[in-house]
């Protein structure tokens, strides 16, 4: 496992079909606060995956990842449980810009539920561009980010980056 700031995250997979809902990712209504949601995240999917998720791991989904009624929450509540990195077949528009706001890298690999298993380890390098399954060997490309989007990640998120700036800048703390 390494950080989101290096060039190859590595991390244990938690694979997901198709048509994950980010109504059941963040089940807010079944939640009085959000300590409550960390522990019922995705249970309608993999009942065991809130108390069994480690700082590192990745999620791997099938296609639609992130579809429905969208709210922060269900990126937020990923990230606290200790994902790492989310890599679909493909993800929903709102759900993927939300996630890079929040610094969790978020990868759209067409193929990528072909060459991986549920508690493989998996790759994602980003300055090559590719994820790879060291168990088999195989992989699937993915978009590179711009630096940009790199900073964003690098800072953990769009909010820490502006603080940094704005510090940089000679703002008060």
């Amino acid at each position: 496992m390494t950080s989101a700031t290096s060039k190859i995250m590595r991390g244990r997979v938690w694979k997901f079909g198709d048509s994950v809902d980010t109504d059941v990712i963040a089940p807010n209504q079944r939640a009085a606060n959000f300590d409550e949601l960390k522990k019922i995240t995705m249970d309608a999917y993999r009942p065991e995956f809130a108390k069994e998720v480690k700082q590192g791991d990745i999620l791997v989904g099938g296609k639609s990842f992130g579809f429905g009624s969208h709210r922060e929450g269900a990126n937020a509540v990923l990230r606290a449980v200790g994902i790492q990195a989310i890599v679909a077949e493909s993800i929903a528009r709102i759900f993927f810009r939300i996630g890079i706001s929040f610094g969790m890298p978020t990868f759209v690999a067409p193929g990528i539920t072909d060459i991986v298993e549920d508690g493989d380890e998996l790759e994602i390098d980003t300055e090559a561009g590719v994820v790879r399954n060291p168990k088999t060997g195989k992989s699937v490309p993915v978009a590179k980010y711009p630096p940009s989007i790199q900073r964003i990640f690098e800072a953990g998120g769009i909010v820490p980056l502006l603080v940094q700036r704005w510090k940089a800048e000679g703002g008060k703390k």
